[in-house]
């Protein structure tokens, strides 16, 4: 009875998948109000009698958070040492899930459990069915704060430095670990991703996500989130739900929703456009193998979906309005009504999308109900979460006065409310319902069993598996370090080397202190060891490396230390030390993080570049930003030999600016956000690029063997397809950059627009109608890219109807372009036009170029010679009238006319053979039209003065 789903006997069948419906129908009230909530809980102790356990069986909650904050675990041992924090979480994880299923894991067996060593329990009173927990961690990369997870797991890439790639096959392998160590861990939700957009990022660290956001452009956060949830889904077999946030996105709130409840001021259009973008695209259906070459991945059918959302503490003026009595979104009616059951989700919705509210105590929360602090409406609030539109719940900090006793009173007393509401309120009763119903179908995906078995994890067999996944990071720091300033070709006039045997290397981190608990046996510890690069420096080059630098030449501060210094403060080095290494440094490097005023030392560098001038100019100054790259101004950084972008401060990403410092290689990211310092605007840089060609083809038509012709018929349509348009950092323009298509007669200056289309995947496709035989150019423009290579079509009038169209592109080298990403390539999408057979061919070898002109000078010169002959000829044959002026005018004009019209028939190409007289005769080819133009108006005049003399008679 422990290891499996109780239900009456008979109620479903287990075959891998298990019947929702008929699990809803099994549960009693406490197990559906039990399943609303999730939460947070002090300590690591699980046991039969502990305050968690009574919340997982008496009152049957649905799922916890585990926090080290909370104590839940510990990355650092009391000594500082590292912790064996793998083996504590998959402990902690085997005796949750233990606990849902009325069984007692004892600690001593809790690592690798067996059937035999569970102990039922006495069943608790309401106990319908038993269902695995919902087991949610925050792990967003950089390491402290934003992963839990740290000692003994991989070190994590910020979401930033995935930014700085562009490159969803990075985004997609970080969260392939993320989703493998989880599940690995017992762990079986994610809180994240942040799809935020910094659309408008500010240098202050109280009011930036900073490098927890992918970027600035929503095309961009969307697909690498995508990518990244592909990863997740990918590296979890599916076992691993992920949670968006925080949604509809507070990229642009002017603080974070911590203390207080902050007021993003745009248009509902703009929170459409912008902020609403990513969260839309991760809702869409979609695998992994739609974002990137299934060549680059063995899960190419791994789901790139969202499994849920997490609404977040922010009111947004244009949906609700504005004013501190109107609720956080995630309170609010809006949230349900207008932003869920919108186009954008209502489909996502209708396949058990499911959203989660952010944690209910937050200080914002109970300051906007109460400003004085002096009451907290828990049982309120949950109901508001609940009606607003959230299907779980996350009470944690449930308490005004932080104190566990207290918040676990408020807990149990808002579900026993929950539970009579249930009873009394049948519309209350019916959006729990709706709520429960998605909770389940969501924990069948992660477990189609809802046993135990496949629940509880074997510590032994995954221990050599986690935290195994370095190289993989090391390479996605490499692939997003930025050279920031100066240029790359002044950069190696700057510092054509790194620094050599001989030279002195001063090194200043910022080494600010974390400390993931309050305990008193929790120890502090710096967020970058102060000798975390000299250490790198001696690893890769040093004597017993490469030996390209001594270690007598190195030296290491903390900005704590240099900043204390140059205030005239004591330090633990000493004043006089400090002024000799900087002193006789020829290279000063500074780690830095943010200018944090709170924080002591956070804006040394500044400090220094405007204390110390002196001799600075002899000195080469580099700054690597391990943060967020936009916390230095232009006048700092215009002090600097280079600033280097970073995003991230764990040791994959020291050694990888340890590696760029050296020269070792060139810097393939970008910033993904505004950076005001030097100038660059990434709206700007996402427009398509002036220097570059882009490239026409036609995507459906089968090509002849040995020839670039095919069959169609005149007034098909053909398809023609534009791209891949890039922007000016080298990679694909976002979907949506528009393109417009124009079609030109050869050498006529007039163009025929064909319309705007807007790109996917770097593409525009637009439509061309064969509505006549003639030479004809197809020419995309997009953005700042004026030009693209033509495509031409000579198309050529057969009989029945029918037309043999010749392709040709002209051979024109592109500008190069910067290719860090893979070429995207174009899947056509089905079209009915033209009606040929659509079997893909090779594409079509270049053939020679239609001569340039049909008519120019020449043609016309000689055509005007053929009019004046026609018109000599004419006046001899009437010579018997040409007595009469009249009749001499109207020869004249009627040789001309006939001549003129042939002429222009011939230019538009709308003479049949006009192609032949074109590549045979070239200028002659016109005047011979003419001629008989000439000749057919003469013999027209001739006849019609005929027939008038005949009536006359």
């Amino acid at each position: 009875m422990l290891f499996t789903t109780f239900l009456p006997a008979g109620s479903y069948a287990q075959e891998n998948t298990v019947d929702v419906q008929a699990i809803f129908d099994a549960m009693s009230v406490a197990d559906r109000i039990g399943q609303l909530f999730i939460v947070s809980f002090d300590g690591n102790d699980p046991s039969p009698d502990s305050a968690i356990s009574e919340l997982i069986r008496d009152y049957r909650i649905g799922g916890v958070v585990l926090d080290s904050a909370n104590g839940n675990f510990r990355n650092l041992n009391a000594d500082s040492l590292p912790a064996n924090t793998p083996q504590q979480v998959i402990s902690m994880t085997n005796r949750l899930q233990a606990l849902a299923f009325d069984g007692n894991l004892p600690a001593a067996a809790a690592l690798n459990p067996t059937t035999t060593d569970i102990r039922p329990l006495p069943l608790p009173e309401g106990r319908g069915v038993t269902l695995p927990l919902l087991i949610g961690v925050q792990q967003e990369g950089d390491g402290y704060p934003n992963s839990e997870l740290r000692s003994g797991y991989t070190p994590l890439p910020s979401n930033m430095a995935l930014g700085a790639t562009w490159n969803p096959v990075d985004a997609a392998a970080a969260g392939r670990i993320v989703g493998e160590e989880l599940a690995l861990s017992g762990i079986n939700m994610l809180l994240g991703p942040a799809l935020d957009v910094l659309d408008a990022p500010r240098p202050d660290p109280q009011t930036s996500l900073g490098v927890r956001s992918f970027g600035g452009s929503p095309y961009w956060v969307g697909r690498l989130g995508k990518a990244f949830i592909g990863g997740v889904h990918a590296g979890s077999d599916g076992q691993v739900t992920v949670v968006s946030r925080h949604f509809p996105g507070q990229g642009s709130a002017d603080r974070i929703p911590e203390t207080e409840v902050p007021t993003i001021q745009k248009t509902a259009e703009e929170l459409t456009m912008v902020d609403l973008q990513p969260f839309a695209a991760a809702a869409r259906p979609g695998t992994l193998g739609d974002l990137i070459n299934t060549a680059a991945v063995t899960d190419a059918q791994a789901s790139a979906v969202t499994d849920a959302l997490l609404s977040t503490h922010v009111r947004y003026a244009g949906l609700q309005g504005s004013g501190e009595g109107v609720p956080p979104i995630s309170l609010a009616p809006q949230l349900g009504e207008d932003l869920l059951n919108g186009p954008a989700f209502a489909e996502w919705r209708a396949m058990q999308g499911l959203v989660m509210s952010d944690e209910l105590g937050a200080p914002a929360i109970r300051r906007y109900y109460d400003p004085t602090l002096q009451s907290f409406p828990y049982k309120r609030i949950a109901q508001e979460a609940l009606l607003a539109g959230n299907d779980l719940l996350w009470l944690s900090r449930f308490s005004l006065d932080d104190n566990p006793d207290t918040e676990l009173a408020n807990i149990e007393d808002t579900v026993l409310f929950f539970r009579e509401k249930y009873g009394a309120d049948a519309d209350f009763r019916r959006r729990v319902d709706a709520a429960v119903l998605r909770i389940l179908t969501l924990k069948a995906r992660l477990n189609p069993e809802l046993d135990l078995v496949n629940t509880l994890v074997q510590g032994d067999a995954v221990a050599g598996e986690i935290g195994k996944q370095q190289a993989v990071v090391a390479q996605i720091a490499r692939d997003g370090l930025t050279l920031l300033s100066p240029s790359p070709a002044e950069l190696g006039q700057r510092m054509p080397t790194g620094p050599g045997l001989d030279d002195k290397v001063l090194l200043v981190t910022d080494a600010r202190l974390g400390q993931e608990c309050n305990a008193e046996d929790c120890p502090s510890f710096p967020l970058i060891d102060p000798t975390a690069l000299e250490q790198s420096i001696l690893r890769l080059y040093g004597p017993g490396a490469t030996g390209q630098v001594s270690p007598d030449n190195l030296a290491s501060l903390s900005s704590q230390e240099l900043s204390a210094h140059l205030a005239g403060q004591p330090t633990a080095v000493a004043g006089e030390e400090i002024d000799r290494l900087i002193d006789e440094a020829n290279w000063i490097v500074f780690a830095t993080l943010d200018n944090d005023p709170a924080v002591p030392g956070a804006s040394a560098l500044r400090e220094f570049l405007t204390e110390r001038p002196a001799g600075r100019e002899k000195k080469r100054i580099i700054a690597f930003a391990f943060n967020a790259p936009y916390f230095l101004d232009a006048t700092d950084i215009a002090k600097l030999t280079a600033y280097f972008g970073v995003y991230g401060k764990t040791e994959p990403f020291v050694e990888a600016a340890t590696r760029a410092l050296f020269r070792e290689f060139t810097p393939p990211g970008a910033p993904p956000v505004n950076v005001t310092g030097i100038n660059y605007s990434l709206a700007d840089k996402l427009r398509p690029a002036a220097n570059q060609s882009i490239e026409i083809r036609v995507p459906d038509v089968r090509v002849e063997m040995g020839s670039n012709t095919f069959t169609a018929k005149v007034g098909d349509t053909l398809r023609v397809v534009a791209g891949p348009i890039y922007d000016g950092n080298g990679r694909i323009v976002p979907d949506g950059t528009m393109a417009t298509f124009k079609l030109k007669q050869r050498n006529d200056p007039f163009e025929l627009p064909l319309g705007e289309a807007s790109t996917t995947d770097g593409f525009a496709e637009s439509l061309v109608t064969l509505e006549r035989p003639g030479d004809y150019e197809v020419q995309v423009q997009s953005g700042q890219a004026q030009g693209s290579l033509s495509l031409l079509l000579n198309i050529v009038d057969l009989a029945g109807g029918e037309a043999e169209v010749l392709v040709a592109t002209p051979t024109v080298t592109p500008s190069p372009l910067p290719t860090e990403t893979p070429t995207p390539t174009y899947t056509p999408s089905p079209s009915a036009t033209p009606q040929a057979t659509p079997e893909p061919t090779p594409e079509p070898t270049a053939i020679p170029p239609l001569p340039p002109r049909r008519v120019d000078g020449g043609a016309f010169s000689v055509s005007l010679l053929a009019i004046l002959l026609a018109a000599a000829v004419g006046l001899l044959l009437y010579r018997a009238s040409v007595s009469a002026p009249s009749t001499s005018m109207q020869v004249v004009l009627t040789v001309a006319i006939g001549g003129l019209v042939a002429y222009l028939l011939y230019a538009l190409g709308l003479v049949p053979g006009a192609d032949i007289l074109q590549r045979e005769l070239r200028p002659w080819g016109a005047a011979v039209i003419t001629l008989v133009g000439s000749a057919l108006a003469l013999l027209a005049l001739w006849a019609k003065q005929y027939a008038d003399t005949r009536e006359h008679e």
